[in-house]
């Protein structure tokens, strides 16, 4: 096994604490665009009506958002609609699941993955490309569906996997998919590390597989119910491009002409290494990479017909796609890091200059997170300052095509003196035609 030194869970620490300080100095400060959806669950549930609420229903005929809905309900009532609590329960998810993503590194062959490398694969699983989901209350359900997808392999992918541990990786896998239904791509990973497991019998592997069929089988057809009609299957050509440039933006968000030749590299040199260098140690870092490539699979059958493949350069992504890049260079590490020809010729050069483009990109993202920040708190200053005369262009940006809703949503949140009406009423005027002014300027 590898020894984690103290100086990394130190590092681990410090990343966890600046990604906390960001996160709470960026947040959004009130409910923007999808989150609004929120406010009549919130009433519903308040009301005791909850059942007969969006609760349980898919969001936008997309995903389940269940196990989103239920941590922002809790936290919206502790906090009293400030939504920096929704954000802190987001870095608190990040930070366990980044803690189970250094253990499997922790898991690795003793050698394989040290040093430099080793923070490496922290900064992948600490990165500032997450601001611009842990900014962003609603975005909970990205977290909850990304921990539910890497505790459930980490659980796979031990020396023994007893019946007990298996349930749990089948109930942590479901709650993701109740969160983000992305988290479905885990489903036939699991199945392939239960048929591949060396300590599993012929009878075990048949009895643990059983679990994931039957809760895949199930949510499936829950998914099955509400889904809205798609633009139709997209072509081979644009989900294949689709998929790269979601699998490249992981690391090349800031040089998006070079994310899809970044994926098509990790994706050669996977398969390669998988059928050169094949051994059991690979398994937890194929699987991270597998999950990866589902998830952009997932979201290009669904969303690449309709946008085009330059959607997946959507931010939110990155959560994700991150998870496919932590696989590829623990892969990498723990295949060649012994082959000293190979590693210094092509393996380290190619890592070293991934950890450039990590490093950049990880900056750019941050700064897109703060940029976000600055027009959403343009948003909440003219929304507290005008409401109800709220200017139809800062209501579209703010809300898109849920604008009209969301006026009357606002009015429930003013009434219960939840953000952005958690401070004192401005008084018309110079303050008022600022907030207007700032709003429109960050549009």
């Amino acid at each position: 096994m590898t020894a984690i030194a103290r100086r990394t869970w130190l590092a681990f620490a410090l990343l966890a604490l600046l990604l906390l300080w960001a996160t709470l100095a960026w947040h959004l400060p009130m409910m923007l665009w999808d989150h609004i959806d929120l406010v009549p669950m919130y009433e519903a549930w308040r009301d005791g009506t909850l059942a007969s609420s969006g609760f349980w229903q898919m969001h936008d005929g997309s995903h389940l958002h269940v196990s989103g809905y239920a941590v922002l309900l809790l936290t919206t009532a502790a906090s009293g609609g400030q939504p920096w609590l929704d954000c802190l329960a987001s870095v608190c998810l990040l930070v366990l699941q980044a803690w189970i993503l250094m253990r499997i590194a922790g898991a690795a062959p003793a050698g394989r993955i040290s040093g430099l490398w080793l923070l490496a694969l922290l900064w992948l699983a600490l990165n500032p490309g997450h601001l611009v989901n842990l900014q962003w209350g609603w975005q909970v359900a990205v977290f909850i569906s990304t921990l539910g997808a890497v505790a459930g392999i980490a659980l796979l992918t031990r020396p023994g996997v007893s019946a007990a541990g298996n349930l749990l990786a089948v109930l942590l896998a479901s709650v993701g998919v109740l969160g983000f239904s992305t988290t479905l791509a885990v489903f036939p990973v699991a199945l392939g590390l239960l048929a591949l497991h060396p300590a599993l019998s012929r009878a075990q592997r048949v009895a643990f597989i059983l679990p994931w069929l039957l809760a895949g089988a199930a949510l499936l057809g829950w998914l099955s119910v509400g889904r809205a009609d798609s633009a139709g299957m997209p072509g081979v050509g644009v989900t294949l491009m689709y998929v790269f440039n979601y699998l490249g933006a992981g690391v090349s968000r800031l040089a998006t002409a070079a994310a899809p030749a970044w994926a098509a590299i990790a994706l050669a040199t996977a398969a390669w290494t998988a059928a050169r260098r094949w051994q059991p140690a690979l398994l937890p870092w194929l699987a991270l990479m597998l999950f990866g490539i589902g998830c952009a699979l997932l979201t290009a059958l669904g969303r690449a017909a309709e946008y085009g493949a330059d959607h997946a350069f959507v931010t939110r992504y990155v959560s994700f796609s991150s998870l496919f890049w932590f696989g590829w260079t623990g892969l990498m590490l723990v295949a060649w890091r012994d082959v000293q020809p190979a590693w210094r010729r092509w393996v380290r050069p190619l890592l070293s200059v991934l950890l450039v483009f990590l490093l950049g990109n990880g900056i750019h993202m941050a700064k897109q997170a703060r940029e976000l920040h600055v027009r959403a708190e343009g948003y909440a200053a003219h929304i507290r300052a005008r409401y109800p005369d709220v200017d139809a262009g800062v209501m579209d940006a703010a809300y898109g095509w849920r604008a009209e809703a969301a006026h009357g949503h606002l009015a429930a949140l003013r009434r219960r003196g939840f953000a952005p009406f958690d401070r004192a009423p401005q008084p018309a005027g110079a303050d008022a035609d600022s907030g207007q002014d700032e709003a429109r300027r960050a549009q």
